[in-house]
């Protein structure tokens, strides 16, 4: 997650003396079952959307469609939200520290530098933490209703690679505009959907760009993205769009296709060859001490130094391992943690072995789990492009499916909710 993919935007108050103007920028805009939404929430999402599209150079809906698009979107995060809730979900602050610490190391700082960074840039801290609570909250509850809902059997893994193993690999980079059907739609809700469809093709082969119109009709989760799906293997496309997708060219579209949701048009904005998957694994073992109330830091890694020094006078290091290292899962295999890849290990332990060469002995150095001397043994690269291709496959298909799955739960709840619009 980059800095400011997420901005908390603090809208201050008008002067204390104008009474009414005060009133209407606190007034509620919508009841949403057991919440409400007030105008300067909705002008604070708003005044963000704003800031996004205008560093993206990107064009702006007119008025009236950025109001219901972002009014649209936090009705929905509500009915999440209480949701998850009602489920007993709950992201603890131990769990929100742990996601602000990954935040600020993406971001090449520690904690402290990134709130800094946050409040140079007139960012509320605090507010900015509630909203990665949120996220988290939602991110809970997709798994959670995704978990039994939504699950790839062996036959379909096969199915797939036996329907599309023509020896090509590509990406293709999608979007799409929804325009919705409740459950049990009427004929003439139907219809009108249909019709409504007819229309943005019409518009589509006068020339019409593609992302304005997602903007502006499509009622998707993606709307305010122009509708932007991103970059799909073959296997996270949509069912009901991959005949369509796969034989098309960039830059056109089809539709509409009827799904539960209600009518979509699909549109192929590029194509690229799949890059082969090459994977650099690096193999070390290592000695941990850990300090407690009987070792100190200190004393731990004056242990290590001293141990570094046994092994580069020829000792075994897997001895030494099998004697001293705290770490008792590679302890009793002479320290080796086997093969990793990036990412495997924690970042301090990464950091070093990518600086080592095969034989060498570091230094002592310290992570979240104590003090460490590690050696590395190996490195290679290697090819998992077909290796992996049936697990790869398997991962894309299942969450193409949870995508899907939680998109027709999410709008059946929208449909079933006590929403009230007061702002109209």
């Amino acid at each position: 997650m980059k800095l400011l993919t997420i901005i908390v935007l603090t809208l201050f108050g008008l002067s204390v003396n104008v009474e009414a103007e005060q009133e209407s920028i606190d007034a509620i805009i919508a009841i949403v079952q057991d919440d409400v939404i007030t105008k300067r929430e909705l002008e604070a999402r708003k005044t963000l959307i704003i800031t996004e599209f205008t560093r993206s150079g990107r064009k702006l809906p007119d008025d009236e469609t950025l109001h219901r698009q972002v009014l649209e979107a936090m009705i929905n995060d509500s009915i999440l939200m209480q949701e998850a809730k009602r489920r007993g979900l709950k992201i603890t602050d131990g769990q929100l520290n742990q996601a602000m610490q990954r935040i600020s190391r993406d971001n090449q700082m520690d904690l402290t530098q990134f709130r800094q960074v946050l409040i140079a840039e007139g960012i509320d801290y605090e507010k900015y933490r509630e909203t990665i609570r949120k996220d988290l909250t939602l991110n809970a509850l997709r798994r959670q209703y995704t978990a039994r809902s939504a699950t790839i059997s062996d036959e379909e893994v096969e199915d797939f690679i036996n329907r599309n193993d023509d020896g090509i690999e590509y990406e293709y980079k999608l979007a799409h505009i929804l325009i919705t059907l409740p459950d049990a739609a009427t004929p003439e809700q139907v219809a009108e959907a249909k019709a409504l469809s007819t229309e943005i093709l019409e518009k589509l082969n006068a020339g019409a760009v593609f992302d304005q119109l997602a903007n502006q009709y499509s009622v998707g989760s993606t709307a305010l993205s122009g509708g932007d799906l991103g970059w799909r293997k073959k296997a996270e496309i949509p069912g009901l769009f991959t005949d369509a997708v796969l034989g098309m060219e960039p830059g056109e579209y089809a539709g509409p296709l009827r799904s539960a949701s209600g009518y979509h048009i699909v549109f192929l904005s590029a194509r690229k060859d799949a890059q082969q998957v090459l994977s650099t694994q690096v193999r070390s073992r290592h000695i941990l001490l850990r300090p407690n109330e009987l070792l100190s830091d200190e004393e731990a890694e004056a242990r290590l130094l001293e141990l570094r020094q046994r092994v580069l006078a020829g000792e075994d290091f897997a001895r030494l391992a099998q004697l001293y290292s705290v770490d008792y899962g590679s302890g009793t295999e002479g320290g080796d943690i086997g093969w990793m890849e990036k990412g495997d290990t924690v970042r301090e332990y990464q950091e070093m072995t990518d600086r080592l060469e095969p034989g060498q002995i570091s230094p002592p150095f310290k992570s979240q789990f104590g003090w460490h001397i590690v050696e590395v043994t190996g490195r290679r690269t290697i090819d998992e492009t077909a290796d992996s291709k049936r697990e790869k496959i398997y991962s894309q298909l299942l969450e193409q499916k949870q995508r899907e799955v939680f998109g027709i739960w999410q709008q059946r709840l929208r449909d079933e909710a006590y929403v009230v619009l007061l702002d109209a």
